[in-house]
């Protein structure tokens, strides 16, 4: 289990990533269910694993991305990078490497029905993950027989991966929760940053005024549909309590 950290208020995560996280090696997790939320792959949250059906899968989306790409991906590693940020089920999880970032998901604004809902009632997190293994794609050139855990920093194939800061590890058993065994010699890590859902929505309004938005992460059509949604709902909000 990763050690837990809980901060009060967005200053206070500030002060701990700038104190403590200086090194180059850490990346960052955000998700906003700090109780339910596993550090498990999609693609093995489905139930049965096979191994067999996550590579058809895979083998299916490209196939039928060849139409849609200005550049197809070299190797295999670039495949499933794109997939993952296409929302296909993989064995990647993401992660960036700007700890505001993973705080704007940890704490990302829902619109239902036209109106910004309160974050989840168990609040959010970030996990914060020290590690140096990161993974050699002109060595290892096959991601599903890739034996331990790895850092995957993809070229940036997407303009999602690029206003996200992202970057993936990965894990030889998908269906698996992701662990780091502590060894004394190495300075491997992980941890979880907790705060509660009233400090969510401080932090919600704090990214907000300082630009880390829904359309700096999503560079697309999607992203700034949504962002003028979350600017509407958030002003509302603001005119209301003053």
């Amino acid at each position: 289990m990763p050690e837990v950290i809980i901060i009060k208020s967005f200053e206070e995560y500030l002060d701990h990533v700038c104190n403590n996280n200086n090194c180059g090696h850490h990346i960052y997790r955000g998700v906003t269910d700090r109780v339910k939320h596993t550090l498990i792959p999609t693609v093995g949250r489905r139930g049965t694993y096979n191994l067999d059906d996550e590579k058809e899968l895979f083998e299916q989306f490209k196939r039928r991305s060849h139409a849609t790409l200005d550049k197809l991906p070299t190797n295999e590693w670039d495949w499933l990078a794109i997939a993952q940020h296409h929302g296909l089920e993989t064995r990647l999880l993401d992660w960036t490497s700007s700890p505001l970032v993973a705080l704007y998901f940890a704490t990302r604004p829902r619109i239902a029905n036209g109106k910004l809902q309160k974050p989840h009632k168990n609040g959010g997190a970030v996990y914060v993950l020290h590690f140096c293994n990161y993974i050699n794609t002109k060595v290892d050139l096959d991601p599903f027989s890739y034996g331990k855990v790895g850092v995957l920093y993809p070229p940036h194939v997407a303009p999602r991966i690029t206003g996200q800061s992202g970057l993936f590890t990965i894990q030889p058993e998908p269906y698996s929760e992701l662990t780091i065994v502590k060894d004394e010699r190495l300075p491997d890590d992980i941890m979880k940053v907790e705060f509660s859902a009233s400090v969510a929505r401080e932090i919600q309004e704090k990214l907000f005024r300082i630009g880390v938005r829904e359309e700096m992460l999503f560079p697309d059509l999607d992203g700034h549909s949504r962002g003028i949604k979350i600017h509407t709902e958030l002003a509302e909000l603001h005119y209301q309590e003053c």
